[in-house]
């Protein structure tokens, strides 16, 4: 019996916490953008990734000339960022700066746009690496718009990291004609490798190959 009345009092005391805490809660003002937005990040913050996109458009609808439109815009691609949708986030940052070209964050939404496509690319070189390709393109592009960025340090690691893989890429085609004797098509591989990446690994071992091919067509008469 003294238990039922203990187990009785507690779940009051829950119910009463709970209620109280309901009633602390300020509800939201619809018309208040501000506070609209702040609701959303609130979601973010809880991972309730999902309902905050929701909120956010909700915002970019019914305030669009409103600054948390900007940012609900913004915040969105930050959304499918987090959750690793990253041609969606690419997507998304891209319309973001498409609109609004001079925003004071159009930097940020630049590089992500390259850091969404380097963290797409596939994790086997010999598979289609037009990502890299891409990310490559933004991030120098970036730089040479805002090379005071506070992002500037990560997208050059990024840079170096793609150029090695790209030369890599292009060295194993090249390999493959190489291999089988196609030695115009390796030498044309081997050239690209070199003006496009001459300070990588992949161009050392291009130069070598050159060097074997060109010895091979003096030995035979024949023009490479």
């Amino acid at each position: 019996m003294k238990r039922s009345i203990g187990n009785l009092c507690f779940f009051l005391l829950l119910a009463l916490t709970v209620f109280g805490a309901a009633c602390t809660t300020a509800p939201i003002d619809e018309n208040d953008p501000a506070a609209l937005y702040k609701d959303a990040e609130d979601e973010i913050q809880s991972d309730h990734y999902l309902v905050a996109i929701e909120k956010l458009k909700n915002i970019k609808n019914r305030f669009p000339y409103s600054k948390y439109s900007l940012e609900a815009h913004l915040r969105v691609a930050d959304i499918y960022f987090l959750q690793e949708q990253f041609d969606e986030a690419a997507a998304t940052y891209e319309s973001f700066r498409d609109l609004h070209p001079k925003h004071p964050k159009g930097a940020y939404a630049l590089f992500r746009i390259g850091k969404s496509y380097f963290n797409s690319i596939p994790s086997q070189i010999d598979r289609d690496l037009t990502s890299a390709e891409k990310s490559l393109e933004i991030y120098e592009t970036f730089l040479r718009a805002y090379p005071k960025a506070e992002e500037t340090t990560e997208a050059r690691q990024d840079i170096s990291k793609l150029r090695d893989l790209l030369s890599k890429k292009e060295l194993l085609i090249a390999d493959f004609y190489f291999k089988r004797k196609i030695y115009h098509s390796a030498k044309n591989r081997y050239k690209k490798i070199l003006d496009l990446y001459p300070d990588t690994e992949a161009a050392k071992n291009a130069k070598q190959k050159l060097e074997i091919i060109s010895s091979s067509a003096s030995k035979t008469g024949e023009t490479q």
